[in-house]
């Protein structure tokens, strides 16, 4: 039987944590260690990128360049072999009880596909910005910028290190007269502030912390926090989850002439979502390219941008070159870049303009379709129409 790697769990063997237990006692002259190692790395997600190599009677993953492969019989979890591409690989290494554990887990939870987990060290930390994912402008509270740390302890004077920021609302526009205050004082004597321009007569501007002058630093390190909403009509109904339960699509795909190969088949079933997953994944990815799971999500399945090429494959060879691109991804450009920039803006202007209200839409997957999938840019209320509630594309010509 011809073996693959498959994101479905179909083929998976039954085994419990009590079997990888007796596993790695039968299988280590260290069982304590590589326990206690192993299930460290698999509640840390060390462990991603999870996909079987199914067959009958075997089931192995690959995770980045190591592979880890175990071979269990399908009646009693028993270690056939296993291997390893790291150092200690040709033993049970904590990788190969890592990846018992992991199997252990999707198999008692009954686990249909693997879910798309990022790793520790996929994920966007907290110390770091990661390059590959993007620099992107973000407010300057949330930041932490720090110089390097010198080889030799430097010596200085002794200094308060309290914070004694004032509690309370901003004072008063009297209190920027500063001029006034001043005004027989000796140039030399006056304080620094004097010499900031500072009056009643000038421009104030919203920031995070309410009302300040024009050029002030705060203006654009501390900016208002922007919503995701814009709201028109208060006491409104929510909107509903979406896709929306008990909505069904005639798909062609069952009455399809087409017979897919075993490999195929475990692909499209591993594209499966019910209702409540398709709701949660909605939630989870509203911010679209700000969001890791965003992006995982809608790489195996066919999106809005790229459904009128799929429309006009002809041809084994366009439809494979097209499912590379689709794969690779699509390097942002100077009009992507321009459209995230003014989205806001031009939802500001149409919700003013039809008088409706505005909100953020996620990736919606529907059950009947899993092999699509799209992104409209928002939801929108108007009571004027019925039913009330619509979707709304943004496009920003040049």
């Amino acid at each position: 039987m011809a073996l693959f790697y498959t994101r479905c769990l179909q083929e998976l063997p039954k085994i419990t944590v009590t079997d990888v237990h007796r596993l790695a006692k039968t299988s280590s002259k260290a069982p304590t260690s590589k326990l206690e190692e192993g299930f460290k790395l698999y509640v840390s997600s060390y462990l991603f990128n999870y996909e079987g190599k199914c067959s009958q009677v075997s089931y192995q993953t690959r995770q980045g360049r190591l592979l880890k492969a175990i071979v269990l019989k399908p009646s009693e979890p028993v270690t056939m072999t296993h291997h390893c591409s790291c150092v200690a690989g040709t033993a049970l290494c904590n990788h190969t009880v890592t990846l018992l554990f992991q199997s252990a887990h999707y198999s008692q939870t009954g686990t249909p596909v693997v879910p798309p987990v990022h790793s520790c060290t996929a994920a966007e930390q907290q110390w770091h910005k990661p390059r590959t994912m993007g620099l992107k402008p973000g407010p300057i509270g949330k930041m932490t910028i720090t110089k390097p740390t010198k080889e030799c302890m430097a010596e200085g004077g002794m200094r308060s290190t309290l914070y004694s920021a004032l509690l309370g609302p901003l004072p008063d526009l009297s209190v920027l007269q500063i001029e006034e205050a001043y005004k027989n004082f000796d140039p030399v004597s006056k304080p620094l502030i004097c010499s900031m321009g500072m009056s009643a007569e000038k421009l104030l501007v919203d920031s995070h912390f309410g009302k300040i002058q024009v050029g002030s630093l705060l203006s654009y390190q501390q900016p208002p926090i922007t919503t995701r909403h814009i709201v028109y009509h208060k006491e409104t109904p929510p909107f509903p989850s979406l896709p929306l339960d008990g909505y069904r699509l005639e798909s062609n795909f069952q009455r399809c002439t087409f017979v897919l190969s075993e490999e195929d088949q475990l692909h499209m079933e591993s594209l499966q979502v019910s209702f409540a997953t398709a709701h949660k994944i909605e939630g989870a990815t509203r911010e679209q390219s700000a969001v890791s799971d965003w992006q995982v999500l809608r790489k195996p399945r066919l999106t809005s941008s790229r459904f009128r090429e799929a429309c006009h494959v002809r041809g084994l060879i366009s439809a494979g070159n097209l499912a590379e691109r689709i794969l690779k991804g699509t390097a942002p450009t100077a009009d992507m870049k321009r459209g995230l920039e003014l989205k806001m803006e031009a939802a500001s202007d149409y919700c003013k303009m039809q008088n409706v209200n505005f909100s953020h839409c996620g990736l919606i997957i529907h059950t009947d379709v899993p092999w699509l999938a799209s992104s409209p840019d928002g939801l929108v209320y108007d009571p004027l129409e019925h039913p009330p509630f619509g979707l709304v594309e943004i496009k920003n010509p040049n």
